[in-house]
């Protein structure tokens, strides 16, 4: 730990955004407490894989993951606040990058020629001035040195918030919201699709939705840092 860092600290202390501990030395967000619970949620195989299972419900899907389960009353309820509202992109980058590297382990980065993030709804960018997905992008390409493309999967409609509407209002809502553009060839190419949260999966389906229409022989696979499980 530098002189500069405990300086730093004494004179503006930095704190655990799940749960507020005082942080120290090389830790960064989370206290070493908090991040030791974030860990790959245990999908032991595909058939255990409730993401997986639900995606297969819409589209067919190679793979998929998220770091850990998401409640609104859990600890880490804070982070996607933060990250969200706060502007602290910077929170998803590190998170993606120091634990995607377990879902590496699993394979869900073999054979994956780019990511793509989920793209935000245009005034909501122009609000926020940022696409979190695409940091937590950042943080998986930073982690397996895979490239990055934000201008292939373009979001066409604003839509209002989709936090409080049930599943089927989420489908409803989310139907041909997504666009593809550009004249790269992406059959046969294989994709890993980032985003901070999946609930329902409305959002990743009509995402997929836009890639096949356009690129029939796409691979999909799948990646969240939070799985809410509904």
């Amino acid at each position: 730990m530098s002189f500069f860092r405990t300086l730093a600290d004494f004179l503006l202390p930095r704190y655990c955004i799940a749960c507020g501990q005082e942080l120290a030395g090389a830790e960064e967000h989370l206290c070493n407490s908090c991040l030791c619970k974030i860990r790959p949620i245990d999908w032991a195989e595909a058939g255990d894989n409730h993401l997986l299972r639900k995606l297969w419900e819409m589209h067919d899907v190679e793979a998929g993951g998220s770091t850990f389960y998401y409640r609104h009353e859990s600890e880490f309820h804070n982070i996607f606040v933060m990250l969200k509202y706060a502007s602290r992109p910077d929170i998803a980058r590190d998170l993606a990058r120091s634990t995607f590297p377990l879902w590496m382990e699993r394979g869900l980065a073999d054979g994956v020629d780019m990511i793509i993030p989920v793209p935000l709804a245009p005034r909501k960018l122009w609000h926020r001035g940022y696409n979190q997905a695409e940091w937590v992008a950042r943080g998986v390409a930073d982690a397996c040195k895979l490239p990055l493309k934000t201008d292939i999967l373009v979001r066409t409609k604003n839509n209002s918030t989709q936090t409080h509407k049930d599943r089927a209002r989420r489908k409803e809502a989310m139907s041909g919201v997504f666009d593809v553009r550009g004249n790269a060839d992406l059959n046969g190419k294989t994709i890993l699709l980032t985003d901070d949260i999946i609930t329902t999966g409305s959002t990743i389906a009509d995402c997929i939705r836009a890639l096949r229409e356009k690129y029939r022989d796409v691979r999909i696979r799948v990646y969240s840092l939070g799985w809410s499980g509904k």
